[in-house]
Parts: structure tokens; C-alpha cells; sequence
């Protein structure tokens, strides 16, 4: 009888780490789900009436109803799929492509000459709330210095030391490499990142509003570019890079990249992908 008991409870214990590991690496979405009718295959999570996902079922690693004939689903870290929402006749959006920058890119084969992550100084970890403050309008006051001209744009070596690895938000996405690097950059003194601008169409949802998406940054950097590259090549100074091969990972990858010591400064580098490199 007690052997019996001891023989449940082990399976049990087996069944719940059995289900714990197939949630490693995955990504949970809650819903009111069926089968995909357009897409063979897929299931539709219904999160709102704002937003629809559909998943291959080959990438849900698990599920468990959850009440209300809703439904948690797992998705497979990594996995394509389809995310539909409410847009506007006329955006420059589409739809379907633009969800993919939302999950997170495969893992890069590393290659023999590839740069490794930069050490040393991680900059401003711990800025202030503050800062993000409006301060005081200014007083005008006799002998006050007249406004100047715009300052040059801070050096790329700038925006390396303030790499943090993290927004200042807190908040934080599975693919994160446009949220952290434009976070750097605004911290280097690139403030027309955080204002209102035409190449950056998504933000994170915290007060630091960083830019999140990759291919917005890409635009950004052909902007500023006064000189461009397609092979990374040592000594030759700091690059802005956009890295992208569609038919893997439509959203691409940013990375700051240092020739002169072969480090980059992001989330990861994809040295098999194509380079579009940029300085200013």
C-alpha cells in the first residue's frame, strides 16, 4: 500500500517537472482560442478585441485553460508567427511582418573573427527618475549667454560607454536589441530619440518611452550616416549596424559595433547575417 503511494507521488512529481520543462523558453499568451481557418496548422489566440496572434500548433509547447473558456498557451521562444491589430487606412505598417520583431530572434552561430561582447565600464546604470522630468522653464536675466547653434552629434564611443544592458524603464521584451541600444543612445546625449520622431514608430510602454523596434532604428541610422559600410573590417572605427537576413528573422538586429577592438555593445551579434553599417 505505502509502496503504492510512494509510486503516485513519484509520478506525479515526474508529470509536473515534465510539464515545468516544456515551459523553459517559452513565451505564455492568454485568450479565447480556435483553430487558424486561413493558416493549416495554426491556432488563433484571442488576447482582445485589439489583438489576435496565430501560432503554428507545432510551436505551443504547452497549454492549460485558465476559466471563462479562455486559454494560456506556451509558444516556443523563437517561433514566427502573426500578430493582428486594429490599424488606420494608409499606415506604413505591415501587419503581419511587423509582429515578428516582437519575438525573439534565433540564436547567432558564433564565427571564427567575430567580435565579443565589450567589457569594462557598463556607464549610467542607475540614472535618475529625474531625469526624465521637465525642468523649470528658464528665467531671462540681463548678461544671460544667447542660444547657440546644435552641437555636433555625440561620438559612437559614447553611446558604448553608456551601454547598460537594460532600459531605464525597467521594462523589459524578449527581443530587446533596439530597446537597449536606443537606450544607450539617448542616455550619449541623442535626445532626438526620445522626442517625437518620423523614423521611430513603436516605443516601450514605461515613462523612458525607448524606441523598440529595429528596423525604425535602421532608418534612423541611414539618416545620420555620412559614410557606410557592408563588411565589418578592424580599425576603422565605431559603426552603428543593422544586421538582417529575412529569410530568418524579418525584424533584424541592431548592434554598435568597435573595430579597434573588435567588441560590440547590444544584445548579441549576427555574423552571418547581412551588414548594413553606419557612421556619422
Amino acid at each position: 500500500m505505502a509502496e503504492n503511494i510512494m509510486k503516485g507521488q513519484q509520478n506525479d512529481l515526474s508529470s509536473l517537472m515534465e510539464r515545468a520543462s516544456k515551459r523553459d523558453l517559452t513565451v505564455p499568451f492568454e485568450g479565447y482560442s480556435r483553430d487558424d481557418g486561413n493558416i493549416p496548422g495554426n491556432i488563433l489566440i484571442v488576447e482582445s478585441g485589439d489583438c489576435v496572434y496565430s501560432f503554428a500548433k507545432s510551436d505551443i509547447m504547452d497549454r492549460e485553460s485558465i476559466g471563462e473558456n479562455r486559454i494560456r498557451v506556451y509558444v516556443r521562444a523563437g517561433a514566427t508567427a502573426f500578430r493582428l491589430g486594429r490599424i488606420r487606412a494608409g499606415e506604413p505598417h505591415d501587419i503581419f511582418m511587423v509582429a515578428m520583431e516582437d519575438i525573439a530572434p534565433p540564436t547567432s552561430p558564433g564565427m571564427p573573427g567575430d567580435p565579443r561582447p565589450a567589457g569594462g565600464p557598463v556607464g549610467l546604470a542607475n540614472a535618475e527618475a529625474m531625469e526624465h522630468l521637465a525642468p523649470p522653464p528658464a528665467v531671462d536675466v540681463p548678461g544671460a549667454p544667447r542660444y547657440a547653434a546644435a552641437l555636433p552629434a555625440p561620438p559612437l564611443s559614447t553611446v558604448g560607454s553608456c551601454w547598460t544592458n537594460k532600459c531605464v524603464g525597467g521594462d523589459a521584451f524578449v527581443n530587446n536589441c533596439a530597446h537597449f541600444l536606443s537606450d544607450a543612445f539617448i542616455r550619449a546625449g541623442y535626445t532626438e530619440l526620445a522626442d517625437p520622431n518620423p523614423y521611430i514608430e513603436a516605443r516601450c510602454s514605461t515613462y523612458a518611452h525607448r524606441p523598440i523596434r529595429a528596423r525604425n532604428m535602421w532608418s534612423w541610422f541611414k539618416s545620420k550616416a555620412v559614410r557606410t559600410s557592408y563588411t565589418p573590417t578592424q580599425n576603422t572605427g565605431w559603426w552603428a549596424v543593422f544586421q538582417l537576413d529575412e529569410s530568418v528573422y524579418w525584424g533584424g538586429h541592431v548592434v554598435l559595433y568597435d573595430s579597434d577592438t573588435s567588441t560590440y555593445y547590444g544584445t548579441g551579434w549576427h555574423g552571418t547575417w547581412n551588414q548594413y553599417m553606419y557612421q556619422w
